[in-house]
């Protein structure tokens, strides 16, 4: 019964993702000719959906959106970018590809699942929503079981083989090799390729310009309006460009520390755990343990992580600082002959040579 709550609960998440994860795309021949084209490279010419003969330029630089139809007798083809002879050109939407851009959710209510059948690999499914298609994918290990209309385990359902893959309707007005942004990720984009969409991701710290169409450094990217960069990666687990494995103290915090797991396939821990010692306890980078924190060195504000009002100063067992908001606001010194003892907060003609204020 655990193993059921966990796939019920994963594909919770992935509903969660519909609303906005790949709208743009599914609703594709539903948009506005400007909306089609905020997806696109400048410059691209195209099909209108759910026509033969009407074509649409993409504005470029100091250009506006240009739209025509071809001249009676003459169809447009996408992938010569011209007007030709209707009788040379196979026009997607002619009544026998009629089919291929059939809306599967019309007679289906609302929460309806439904296989996606330009899926190849059984993870996309359709939710319908508002008698429109809403397409997702099954989350991690999951593919999407039609007979039980659910994200199940890879051993609870086989996904058939079958080497044809459906035509996306996205693809079906858009010449060949046509890029396309993700909605949602700007490290992310489509492409289409003989009328059939595949997703694509860029390498790492690059990211998609929806203007130029390719891939280029994340810093410098057009991201569509709606898609987010990833967060940056965390590169703490590495030196001098190479990896690093193992315990390390956290240079903003004495009582913080990082484990570094082992490389995968060459690349540094990109995920390393973060924990803090206990209250009252530093990081020993040294002796790789939490140490009560009058034992440890620590360059850093030692008014952090601690509701005492005075700490010992490193550098000088006589001086001390005062704290407030787990910060140094003001300073002190002991008499001369005393020295301050940050356990009973004051000064003492007894020297413990603390190493929290060792020179």
């Amino acid at each position: 019964m655990q193993a059921v709550r966990g796939v019920l609960a994963v594909f919770v998440l992935a509903l969660v993702g519909i609303v906005s994860g790949g709208k743009m795309i599914s609703d594709f021949p539903k948009l506005s000719v400007q909306q089609m084209c905020e997806l696109m490279p400048a410059d691209t010419s195209f099909l209108r959906p759910h026509t033969c003969n009407y074509w649409v330029r993409c504005p470029a630089n100091n250009t506006s959106l240009e739209e025509g139809t071809c001249a009676a007798g003459l169809n447009y083809n996408k992938d010569l970018g011209r007007c030709t002879m209707a009788a040379n050109v196979d026009c997607p939407y002619s009544k026998d590809s009629i089919s291929t851009t059939d809306n599967l959710c019309a007679n289906e209510t609302d929460g309806t699942f439904l296989a996606d059948n330009s899926s190849n690999d059984c993870k996309g499914y359709i939710l319908c929503k508002a008698r429109r298609e809403n397409k997702s994918n099954c989350p991690n290990n999951l593919i999407f079981n039609p007979t039980t209309r659910s994200c199940v385990y890879t051993n609870q359902y086989r996904c058939p083989v079958n080497g044809a893959k459906t035509k996306s309707p996205a693809c079906l007005s858009l010449p060949n090799n046509t890029r396309l942004a993700n909605d949602e990720h700007c490290e992310k984009y489509y492409i289409c390729v003989d009328d059939i969409l595949y997703e694509r991701e860029c390498s790492d710290q690059s990211a998609y310009d929806v203007v130029l169409g390719r891939c280029v450094s994340a810093l410098n990217a057009t991201c569509y309006s709606t898609a987010k960069l990833p967060p940056p990666e965390n590169t703490f687990c590495t030196s001098m460009g190479k990896p690093k494995v193992g315990y390390f103290a956290d240079d903003e915090s004495c009582s913080h520390y990082y484990i570094c797991g082992d490389t995968v396939n060459g690349k540094h821990d990109t995920n390393p755990q973060h924990l803090q010692c206990g209250q009252g306890l530093y990081f020993d980078y040294e002796k790789l343990s939490c140490r009560e924190r009058l034992n440890v060195r620590c360059t850093l504000d030692r008014c952090a992580d601690t509701s005492l009002t005075y700490v010992n100063v490193l550098g000088d067992c006589q001086a001390y600082a005062r704290c407030s908001g787990g910060a140094t606001v003001g300073s002190g010194r002991c008499p001369a002959d005393y020295y301050f003892d940050e356990r009973s907060q004051g000064c003492t003609p007894v020297n413990h040579n603390y190493v929290a204020c060792a020179a």
